[in-house]
């Protein structure tokens, strides 16, 4: 039970397990309706840590719970309520009338703490969730909340408050070392603004957390900002190729259709939907295409096209289709005149190139490639590395024509990620 009385005869605070913040108020019943010392003294210097609802580090055996070194806003009356400091005074303690009336405004200036942090989300009232949002910085701040999850009823109110600031949740995001260590929880959702935002986001991708980054992705409103996925495309595209068409996977078939149809190149979107599509070599301008006649083997050698079909032709039709396993992504190229897919050759010639073959079989590794995105410096086409999941090689187009002006299509043995624009691919719809 809450009182002034039991209050005022309570024992000091802990200053031994808890730093001593020099706070003025901190053993005073709440004084708002009084001229008082703001902090930060100077919104130069903002405040680094405020827990709401904190009592200050607090260990018991169901785990630890709250921090040593922070402000902690709390009832005016309340007293720290279990561990060796139970009925103490709460260090630090920024005092609010009550759980109904949380108004720092007379003691933390607006806009001044980097990190808020919140220990009992059950106590998230209106008032509460309005005074989070006025004193969290917008430019460099965050909101943990411990003990919930992503969806939960418990943080709606303050979610709509802290986009108001430019905060966006993201559930059980990376904590720096100061805010780990709080076993007393086993979740957490972060308010993080859009610098912070598009860290964890572009983290999760490259940490292969795609379920998450594809969580963020899709939470309030982030399909529609288009400089946020702008930027996370473009540096995914520059140091993880591989990890984007993941990323674009996963959205895809995450049910974040949207994301990728309105702000990831178009190719993207005629890969995901399986549209029929042409393969053109970067350097050559000539379409892929497979012989009309085949092999002991039923099999077809692959060509590039030139001028022999016109671009409506089906044989210059493609469609390629993703498959993801134990392994992550990779994409069959099937070819839709012959109902073919290609595949290079389990033979090497005198330079270790493999040839590329249209077969009817699709089940070996062999018939698997990655695509690799890259922007071209040249003049900032969207182009495709095809590498072959099982020989590592390369799709490129030979140097050398046949009589007609075709040229067949080899795997490489060797690096593809040079000057070259034979080993580059565009794809677009067919």
């Amino acid at each position: 039970m809450r009182s002034l009385t039991i209050w005022k005869l309570a024992q000091r605070p802990n200053f031994n397990t808890n730093i001593n913040k020099q706070f003025p108020y901190s053993e005073t019943p709440y004084q708002g309706d009084y001229y008082l010392e703001k902090i930060p003294i100077s919104l130069n210097n903002l405040i680094q840590h405020v827990d709401y609802w904190g009592e200050g580090k607090v260990v018991t055996e169901e785990g630890v719970r709250g921090f040593s070194n922070c402000y902690n806003v709390n009832h005016q009356y309340q007293l720290v309520s279990s561990g060796p400091d139970k009925d103490r005074k709460i260090p630090n303690r920024i005092p609010v009338r009550s759980d109904e009336d949380c108004d720092t405004s007379s003691y933390i200036k607006d806009n001044s703490v980097l990190t808020v942090t919140v220990a009992e989300a059950s106590r998230i009232t209106s008032s509460c969730a309005k005074d989070i949002a006025r004193i969290i910085n917008s430019d460099h701040g965050k909101v943990i909340v411990y003990g919930v999850q992503g969806n939960s009823q418990e943080i709606s109110e303050l979610a709509v408050e802290l986009r108001k600031k430019g905060l966006t949740p993201s559930p059980n995001a990376a904590l720096p070392r100061e805010l780990q260590g709080l076993t007393y929880y086993n979740s957490h959702v972060a308010f993080l603004d859009n610098h912070n935002f598009e860290e964890e986001v572009y983290n999760s991708v490259i940490n292969g957390d795609y379920d998450a980054a594809v969580n963020m992705a899709q939470s309030y409103g982030v399909a529609s900002n288009s400089e946020f996925t702008n930027r996370i495309v473009t540096r995914l595209m520059t140091a993880f190729p591989r990890k984007l068409m993941s990323f674009a996977y996963k959205l895809w078939h995450g049910g974040a259709k949207e994301i990728v149809r309105n702000h990831f190149p178009k190719a993207f979107q005629h890969i995901f939907n399986e549209d029929a599509v042409t393969i053109v070599n970067k350097q050559y301008q000539q379409p892929l295409k497979l012989d009309v006649n085949t092999d002991s083997m039923n099999d077809r050698l692959a060509w590039g096209d030139h001028n022999q079909c016109k671009i409506t032709s089906e044989r210059l039709s493609w469609k390629i289709l993703p498959m993801w396993n134990r392994d992550g992504l990779t994409f069959k190229l099937y070819n839709v005149h012959r109902n073919m897919y290609l595949k290079l050759d389990a033979s090497v010639d005198s330079m270790g190139d493999r040839q590329a073959w249209g077969s009817n079989n699709s089940n070996e590794d062999r018939h698997r490639y990655y695509l690799e995105p890259m922007i071209s410096p040249h003049n900032g086409t969207l182009v495709f590395f095809i590498i072959n999941y099982k020989y590592g090689q390369g799709l490129k187009l030979d140097a050398s024509t046949d009589d007609i002006g075709d040229r067949l299509l080899w795997g490489h043995n060797g690096t593809v990620y040079n000057e070259y624009e034979r080993f580059r691919w565009i794809i677009s719809a067919w």
